[in-house]
């Protein structure tokens, strides 16, 4: 005799009714309703706004184009991407190569590797991502 059978549980489970309920309109639809549908895009011209500037391919009015390409931002993005990416490459670098020594049987000298790595490496870029924020 089973556990549950001394409960009183039955072996079949008993299948539960699911009556449907009627759904309540959105409000949406009763504003579709009342108003009648959206033309956002209608074929009638709204007219010209007088707040449009002519703009470029990204969407950038002449005024807001020199604006972006002003300060030390722009001046210092070319070399501190550089940076940025020689850093991942540098990380990669010695992940594989401290894989490769684990893969040999030399965990010590691979987690030391790693840790050396993070600790002066690793300082070295939070320091540097500090003073790119201070200048910018």
């Amino acid at each position: 005799m089973k556990y549950r059978d001394m409960l009183g549980f039955s072996k079949k489970k008993a299948k539960k009714k699911v009556i449907p309920t009627q759904t309540k309109p959105s409000i949406t639809k009763k504003l579709k309703e009342e108003f009648g549908p959206l033309n956002e895009w209608s074929e009638k011209p709204t007219g010209p706004k007088r707040w449009f500037k002519p703009m470029d391919e990204e969407g950038l009015t002449e005024f807001e184009r020199e604006q972006m390409n002003e300060g030390p931002a722009y001046e210092y993005d070319k070399y501190v991407s550089a940076i940025e990416k020689n850093y991942k490459n540098y990380w990669k670098s010695v992940t594989n190569f401290a894989d490769v020594l684990h893969n040999k049987g030399l965990e010590k000298e691979s987690k030391m590797i790693e840790r050396s790595y993070i600790k002066q490496v690793k300082k070295w870029n939070d320091f540097f991502i500090r003073q790119v924020r201070k200048l910018m």
